[in-house]
């Protein structure tokens, strides 16, 4: 699960940490992107960037397994 560290009113961050929880399974993590607005996770370079280096540390570790 990947989160935007700055909360807004919608309860994003929330939803995040419950979806998280949902599934029993080791094969996880809780990243969460510092300064970063739910919004700013789609178009802003500097909180994607960090995303999609993050899944791709993921994906790598257990796809295959």
């Amino acid at each position: 699960m990947i989160a935007a560290g700055r909360r807004g009113a919608t309860g994003q961050y929330e939803d995040g940490e419950r979806l998280f929880s949902l599934p029993p399974t080791s094969y996880k993590e809780f990243f969460v992107v510092e300064g970063a607005g739910h919004y700013d996770m789609y178009y802003v370079p500097e909180y994607v960037d960090q995303a999609i280096e993050r899944l791709t540390l993921f994906y790598s570790k257990h796809i295959g397994e």
